[in-house]
């Protein structure tokens, strides 16, 4: 038998520890070149702001987003210059205009002062003056025309001048630009209210093209550098360009510094827990595996991926570091295949409740946090598969005494009346708190942008006598000939609205595309050739013009006659395309024009819309927004319901006594209780990204529970103790670092699950009792 035993071909049969480790390593490199080869072929980089915005299947919503994405001032930059008196910001303010004008990056840029009438005109606004204007071309008013047009000549007669009145003695063409303005021309240049010289540059680019904004504002930059080098001026950007350029530029520099950070933490956390180089390498594959597979699946699920989902998506993905620690604990007592085993059920069910709250992050609404939930799901998927099927054949027994006997296990005592007590009274700390409304409506609490910079922006903008965005009027119509008719009914109301002094103005999408039917009647009006020329020179007797002067306004008038309907296409490719996509487009199929208002009495005005149904709806932004953020919030408190009950279901399921689970709703309540009360003390109210940090503290308190409340011995016991204090340990420093970051949303996050994960550690420490029999009486 001895023999047999060491036959040289059993031998050579018998597997080498190494091979074992390639065997069961193999399957799992081919995966990791495919999720490789995945990010090379789709992986693109977006740092578009919009992302973040909720969705809505509301068509009035649906509107308001693609305002705030796309709608009218996404492309201005607004600069504001500081650091001298009036004349010389006045002068830099000139200087800086003159500079950018002349640059093709820019489609306007503007200071306050009028713009020059003797700039070219665009063709489009030319070529179509005579069907985008009221023009009368009666004797009378043709002479009162030429008049006005002598007086013009005077100041200011310069050969461009005499060229534009020679083609438009009307000048048409000035008073369809001055309609298409998005502020008020005071004639004076801009300044702000704490004294800066304010600026509005209009791109050419899309907000959301951060490659070119970024262009544009360097541009800006050293146009500014040139006004002096030793000057005492400084410059000041916002917008929604230039916030997503600061965006870009935050997300690089603090992804690399606080993922630095976070790993470093994380790994002296696992140092010192374990004592072993080997397991802080081991523990980095199950988050190494889960980042690159989750950024895998993103890539492959939308066509970008936003900066925020891939900077900071590894730090949200650091909670499955748990998995990891709970198996290098436990196989101190038992080989690490035999420790997975025993406390797969429990980790399944942990890994379960974290996946839930993930996957209610993605289905919040919002493209930006579905990105995020997406990435963060999978990543984990991938994690706890790695950890269950191929970390153990990795990790050696990092203990060789022989786990407890089965008669030292004892049933876990879980204390209720703690966990009642601080649930309680947490939540009457937050109600007194937030002194009545907990929750933050405003959109702004979604925004990656710091409040000071938001604040800057709305000083520069304060500036500007622009139109009212807040109060606009919505007119939606399947048919594009039919919105447009039903548009200038509109206009003709808010006519008399404004001489009743109800609004000072407003802007809609009638001053660059009249219907079909208001074209062809401004064509019919214009007189034949012959009758037109013997009106003006009726009108332009004893008046010192040339008699030929105006042949160039009787030819474009003939060919005015005769032209083609204009149309949306017409202006593509022009400065006017932007403008137009702002007050007229399409949402599903549904063709949508919007009216911007000037200093309105909302509710004078809302009287008067009321009455003139069916017809427009007057929309406060401000109040719609607010509504759409509530029914976001709704929206994933509804999905954190559906988990918690699918949770209790799912513990019912695996055969959980009915009092471990009222202790773990319980205790997993009263760390949500405390956490909402810290964050109210520090925020005061809490916002979507409060209540989506909420979501991962319900799975990280869940999981916390179910360990503490096992039924195991007095060894396992300090297994346990030992790697829930590490899990936790390094879920707080990892969220504690995204906590200090200066992105608003990522800050509130962080701080949220950081405060989280202690109060759930701390919580189902406390309230389980020491085991009903212990080793002692077990061996008695």
């Amino acid at each position: 038998m001895a023999a047999s035993r060491n036959h040289p071909h059993r031998v050579r049969a018998m597997r080498s520890p190494g091979a074992e480790i390639w065997k069961h390593s193999l399957p799992w490199f081919v995966l990791i070149a495919v999720a490789a080869l995945v990010l090379a072929w789709r992986l693109q980089l977006s740092f578009d702001l919009s992302l973040f915005l909720p969705r809505s299947n509301d068509l009035t919503q649906k509107i308001l987003l693609k305002q705030m994405a796309s709608g009218p001032g996404s492309r201005f930059i607004l600069i504001g210059i500081e650091g001298d008196d009036s004349a010389g910001l006045a002068m830099a303010s000139d200087r800086l205009k003159d500079s950018l004008a002349a640059d093709p990056e820019f489609l306007q840029v503007q200071n306050g002062l009028p713009p020059d009438e003797e700039a070219s005109i665009p063709p489009v606004i030319v070529d179509h003056r005579f069907v985008l204007a009221d023009l009368d071309y009666s004797e009378d008013a043709l002479r009162q025309a030429l008049e006005s047009r002598l007086q013009d000549l005077a100041f200011a007669g310069g050969p461009q001048l005499i060229e534009l009145i020679a083609e438009d003695p009307f000048l048409s063409v000035l008073d369809i630009l001055q309609q298409l303005t998005p502020v008020e021309y005071i004639g004076d240049r801009w300044f702000s209210a704490d004294g800066q010289a304010v600026l509005m540059a209009e791109t050419r680019s899309a907000a959301t093209d951060i490659s070119a904004q970024t262009q544009a504002i360097e541009k800006i930059k050293s146009a500014f550098a040139l006004l002096g080098p030793a000057s005492p001026l400084q410059l000041e950007l916002t917008g929604f360009g230039a916030f997503g350029v600061e965006l870009q530029r935050t997300i690089r520099s603090e992804a690399t510094w606080r993922s630095i950070t976070a790993t470093l933490m994380i790994m002296l956390v696992v140092a010192v827990a374990y004592r072993r180089t080997r397991m802080v390498l081991l523990a980095a594959i199950p988050l190494g595996v889960g980042a690159l597979f989750g950024l895998a699946v993103v890539a492959l699920a939308f066509h970008e991926v936003h900066g925020i989902t891939l900077a900071f998506g590894f730090t949200l993905l650091g909670i499955a570091i748990d998995y990891p620690l709970h198996l290098f604990s436990h196989a101190r007592l038992a080989p690490p295949a035999t420790a997975m085993e025993r406390i797969w059920p429990t980790v399944r069910i942990g890994a379960l409740s974290t996946l839930m709250a993930y996957v209610a992050i993605m289905l919040a609404g919002s493209k930006g946090l579905a990105q995020l939930g997406l990435f963060t799901a999978g990543g984990l998927v991938a994690a706890i598969a790695v950890t269950r099927y191929w970390l153990p054949h990795l990790v050696r027994q990092t203990n060789t005494r022989p786990p407890a006997s089965p008669a030292a296990s004892g049933r876990a005592q879980l204390l209720i009346l703690p966990a009642i007590i601080v649930l309680l009274g947490s939540l009457a700390a937050a109600s007194v708190v937030s002194s009545g409304d907990l929750w933050e409506d405003s959109l702004a609490s979604l925004s990656p942008v710091p409040a000071e910079r938001l604040l800057q922006d709305q000083q520069l903008r304060s500036a500007l006598g622009a139109a009212d965005l807040q109060y606009q009027l919505v007119l939606q119509d399947s048919d594009l000939e039919s919105l447009l008719s039903r548009n200038e009914q509109l206009e003709s109301r808010l006519a008399e609205a404004k001489s009743a002094g109800v609004l000072a103005g407003w802007q809609s999408v009638s001053a660059l595309l009249p219907s079909r039917e208001l074209q062809q009647l401004r064509r019919d009006r214009i007189p034949e050739q012959l009758e037109l020329e013997r009106r003006l020179d009726a009108a332009a007797k004893n008046l010192p013009f040339h008699e030929r002067a105006f042949d160039p306004f009787l030819a474009a008038a003939g060919k005015a006659r005769t032209a083609q309907a204009l149309t949306p296409a017409d202006y593509r490719g022009t400065p006017f395309a932007a403008w137009l996509d702002a007050h007229l487009f399409q949402v599903d199929e549904v063709w949508v024009s919007l009216t911007f208002l000037v200093n309105p009495d909302p509710a004078a005005l809302g009287k008067r819309v009321a009455s003139w149904a069916p017809g427009p709806v007057l929309v406060d932004v401000s109040q719609s927004s607010d509504g759409l953020l509530r029914a976001f919030r709704n929206g994933t408190i509804r999905a954190v319901s559906i988990a918690a009950l699918l949770m209790v279901g799912l513990l019912l399921l695996d055969r959980h006594r009915p009092r471990r689970i009222l202790w773990l709703a319980l205790t997993v309540a009263a760390a949500l209780a405390v956490t909402i009360a810290c964050v109210t003390l520090m925020h005061e109210k809490l916002t979507v990204i409060h209540l989506i940090g909420l979501l991962l503290v319900f799975g990280l308190g869940l999981d916390y529970a179910l360990f503490f409340s096992r039924d195991e011995s007095a060894a396992e016991r300090g297994c346990t103790r030992h790697a829930l204090l590490a899990c936790s340990a390094s879920t707080v420093l990892a969220f504690g670092i995204l906590g200090g970051s200066s992105i608003p949303l990522l800050k509130n996050l962080g701080v949220t699950v950081a405060i989280g994960s202690a109060a759930s550690f701390l919580l189902a420490w406390a309230g389980r009792s020491r085991a009903t029999r212990d080793l002692s009486r077990a061996a008695a």
